[in-house]
């Protein structure tokens, strides 16, 4: 029996406000490729510094070839530079993962594979995500929890070349974005940019890989395309793409705990997601592993996972953090609960 907090798809799309509401100007992101091997290099300490003539908030590292091992990043502001912060690599790409570093124009890199310094072999990609406006985040689908539209966080439709896919949703998949929990809630529609920028241009996915991410005052933003309005394939578990909802937590929660606000947002909007495809919270399901260089699983393997699991139950990850994995009963409980009060 269908639970009263969601609708049946075509209910969902019927009740969609048309992409041009509450659209704003697109504030022009930008980015810069910097070359490691051209910066100077501080042998005693196999670092690489580099300064880009025009200031950005969010960076990533790619390469051609076998990843760095290891990959640390620290950047300067007023107060010096910051602590080092590790960077994976993203599965089947040349790329880390991005990194929220505030405004800035200096970065330090550090890279190793074995003992070797490897930092000529990697370009510096620095995003500045330009200022857009506030938004106030709304319920565009009956049921649905506040959220922040592509539309009001400024998604420039432009870079948006991935064909949409169907799937049947299963389950929620929980990740952390990786990057500094330094932020102020009102960047974080510049976040969301930043990283869309990096998903769709750099690592040529032609959309934002999740399908929703909450920041850490449990904000809501629409992620992929089509992620709310129907069921797409995303590009937030690479092996486990099919048949999962991405949900992404702005920020690093390895050795922080996420807020409460973010534990409730991220069980808000994952037990509206399951109840529109029947699924309960508290279930389990069976996930078939496709192909992925770091899958926990070879391919065609059938996998047992809870309706709600972290990325490294299906991938060779840390992601969403220790701290936030610990997190996970938490959310299913509470949009167990959810789901339950929601019942006629």
């Amino acid at each position: 029996m269908r639970l009263r907090l969601g609708f049946p798809i075509a209910l969902l799309l019927a009740a969609t406000v048309p992409s041009t509401a509450n659209a704003t100007s697109v504030p022009e992101t930008t980015s810069t490729h910097i070359a490691l091997r051209d910066a100077p290099l501080d042998r005693s300490a196999a670092t690489r510094e580099v300064h880009a003539d025009t200031p950005f908030d969010l960076v990533g590292l790619t390469w051609h070839g076998a990843a760095p091992e290891h990959i640390e990043v620290r950047t300067r502001n007023a107060a010096g530079w910051g602590q080092w912060t590790p960077l994976e690599p993203i599965d089947a790409t040349q790329a880390s993962e991005p990194l929220w570093t505030g405004r800035t124009s200096d970065a330090q890199v550090r890279a190793t594979r074995g003992s070797s310094d490897v930092t000529g072999e990697l370009e510096l990609v620095a995003i500045n995500p330009g200022d857009g406006p506030s938004a106030v985040p709304q319920s565009r689908i009956a049921g649905q929890p506040p959220i922040v539209s592509r539309a009001q966080w400024a998604a420039d439709e432009k870079l948006m070349t991935w064909p949409p896919e169907r799937t049947e949703t299963k389950a929620v998949t929980v990740h952390h974005t990786a990057e500094s929990n330094d932020y102020s809630c009102d960047q974080s529609a510049g976040i969301v940019r930043a990283i869309y920028h990096y998903h769709a241009v750099e690592l040529k996915w032609g959309d934002i890989g999740y399908h929703a991410l909450v920041d850490k005052c449990g904000t809501i933003f629409e992620g992929r395309a089509g992620g709310l309005d129907d069921d797409v394939i995303g590009g937030h578990a690479r092996g486990f793409n099919r048949n999962t909802f991405g949900v992404a937590m702005l920020g690093n929660y390895d050795g922080v705990a996420p807020s409460k606000s973010t534990v409730e947002s991220v069980a808000k909007i994952s037990a509206w997601k399951l109840d529109t495809a029947d699924v309960s919270a508290d279930g389990r399901t069976t996930l078939i592993a496709e192909p992925a260089d770091n899958a926990n699983f070879p391919p065609g393997t059938e996998v047992k996972l809870p309706t709600i699991f972290g990325h490294r139950d299906v991938s060779k990850t840390a992601c969403p953090g220790q701290r936030g994995y610990d997190q996970l009963s938490a959310i299913r409980s509470r949009a167990t609960t959810l789901q339950r009060d929601a019942q006629p």
